[in-house]
This record gives C-alpha cells, sequence and structure tokens, in this order.
C-alpha cells in the first residue's frame, strides 16, 4: 500500500463518522504540492507524500502557517480555492499528516510482532511494551509539555486509537473477514469484538485471543451479553430472550445459529477463560 493510501486509510479511521476531515485534508495535500513546487526551500515537498521526515514536514508547517496568517499578502494570496487557506486546511492537514508519519512506524512494529505468532499471552505483553517514536512531535504547537499530566494525555490518546485501529485490523485478518457467527465478509459492518471488555482489562486489550469478528448485529448482542459461547465455543443464548422465539427475523438470524460452533481464526483461537468470563455476565 503506498503512502497516499496508507494516510487515507489512517484519516478514515482517526475521523469522526459522517466527517468530511478525510477528503477534505487529501485534497489540501494535493492543492499544495503546485504551490511549494514553486518555493525555492520547499520545492522538495511538491509531493507530499514522498516526504517520511516527520521533522521536514514539521518545518513546512511553520511556513504554511506563517503564510495562511499573512493571507493576501502571503504566498497563498491569488490560490484558488482560497477557502484552503483562509480556513488553515492547508496547516492542519500538514498537522495531520506529520502524526500520521510519526505514529505509522509504530503500528508497523505492532504488526511485525503480530506476525511472528507465538503464545498470546506473551505476544501481548510485548504488543503492551511498545512506545511510539518521536512521541514528543505530536505535542509541537499544541502547548502541551513532554512530561505533563496533559502531554502525556495526549501521547496516551494517539496511542490507544493506533491500538484500536491495530486490534480490529488484526482481528479480521484472522477471521479472514468474515463474521465468525453468520460468515458475513462485507468489512465495513464487521466489527473486532473484545469478549473481555476494553475497558475491564487493560492487560488484554491487545490480545487477539481476546477478539472475535462478528457483524454490528452479532457485535451489539455480544456486547450486551444477549449471547455467548460455551466452553466449546458454540453460540448460546440469554434466557431473556426467549419471548423473541417467535419472531421470523429472530429465527432466521439468531435461533437458526443456535449451538453453532464459532469460526476459527487462522492463529490465535479465542481464550476460554475469557470467554467464562463473558459467559458470567450473560443476562439472565
Amino acid at each position: 500500500m503506498n503512502t497516499h493510501d496508507s494516510y487515507l486509510r489512517y484519516m478514515r479511521g482517526a475521523s469522526i463518522e459522517g466527517s468530511n476531515k478525510a477528503s477534505s485534508y487529501l485534497r489540501a495535500l494535493e492543492l499544495l504540492g503546485p504551490i511549494l513546487a514553486k518555493t525555492r526551500e520547499f520545492s522538495d515537498c511538491a509531493d507530499v507524500y514522498a516526504v517520511k521526515s516527520p521533522e521536514r514536514i514539521g518545518e513546512l508547517y511553520e511556513l504554511v502557517l506563517e503564510q495562511q496568517r499573512k493571507e493576501d499578502a502571503g504566498m497563498f494570496g491569488g490560490e484558488e480555492p482560497s477557502s484552503y487557506w483562509r480556513n488553515r486546511f492547508y496547516s492542519a492537514a500538514l498537522k495531520s499528516y506529520q502524526e500520521f508519519l510519526i505514529l505509522a512506524p509504530y503500528k508497523q512494529k505492532l504488526w511485525e510482532l503480530a506476525r511472528k505468532g507465538g503464545d498470546p499471552a506473551e505476544l501481548t505483553r510485548r504488543l503492551n511494551e511498545q512506545e511510539i517514536g518521536k512521541a514528543e512531535r505530536l505535542l509541537v504547537d499544541r502547548g502541551m509539555d513532554y512530561a505533563s499530566r496533559e502531554g502525556k494525555d495526549r501521547i496516551c490518546s494517539a496511542k490507544a486509537r493506533v491500538n484500536q485501529d491495530f486490534f480490529r485490523e488484526l482481528i479480521l485478518d484472522e477471521y479472514r473477514a468474515q463474521c465468525c457467527i453468520s460468515g458475513l465478509n462485507v468489512p465495513d459492518v464487521l466489527r473486532a469484538s473484545h469478549i473481555v471488555g476494553w475497558a475491564e482489562d487493560e492487560a488484554n486489550r491487545l490480545n487477539p485471543a481476546n477478539g472475535l469478528c462478528l457483524s454490528a448485529t452479532y457485535d451489539a448482542a455480544f456486547d450486551r451479553h444477549l449471547i455467548s459461547f460455551d466452553e466449546d465455543c458454540r453460540l448460546i443464548f440469554s434466557p431473556v430472550l426467549v419471548e423473541y422465539y417467535g419472531n421470523q427475523a429472530f429465527q432466521a438470524q439468531f435461533k437458526s445459529f443456535e449451538g453453532q460452533s464459532l469460526a476459527m481464526p487462522k492463529h490465535f483461537r479465542p481464550d476460554r477463560g475469557f470467554l467464562e468470563k463473558h459467559r458470567e455476565k450473560m443476562t439472565r
């Protein structure tokens, strides 16, 4: 996957659902290229996606921020569409791209570890030990000190976002991008469901044996402990669902799968202990 596509994927994962931020930033970086090509100092950045140095993008960010403030008197005077520099889309896009360049190597380290396989618990320990390189760059121009509580929270937030995205990709890959109950293979409606919730067990947030690939409906039911899996990984229902047994849609989408074993992942089988904890919370 090239840098442009990787950044697009990153933006879609980071953006608020329904937001046009991803497309606006991509367009801003595209429009910025020909403008930079006219400069002497930053002509090497005309193809922004060829620049892999967060420091260089940081320098470019400073220039663009300054020039936007100058409005028509700056390098963007007369450039159309003017809304991109008047609304500070250029500097915002560069800041976002710089963040991507800092976080992408961290995510790559996670994948390198995951591909080595091995014991899920040991793998999880190694994943949890990974740190973001050049993390201090995430705080530049945000008025935060690296050692401050605010700065640490900012870095932790960025790390958590990447971890969530990585976990989703890992679980979907493990289950061949198919719901482990129904076999549905539409990626946009698939979820990487934690067996023991994200908020309940921080140490096992990245544990691949703590994840199931479920389509949205089953994910919602699983999250609310309306369905679970027994010690043999067969689908079981909470007693509260009995009242829906007569519904035709329930029969087709739920009852028909009762007692069926979940489709197993490629490497990391669901942890029996995690499943037991989930069953203990099943709605009765």
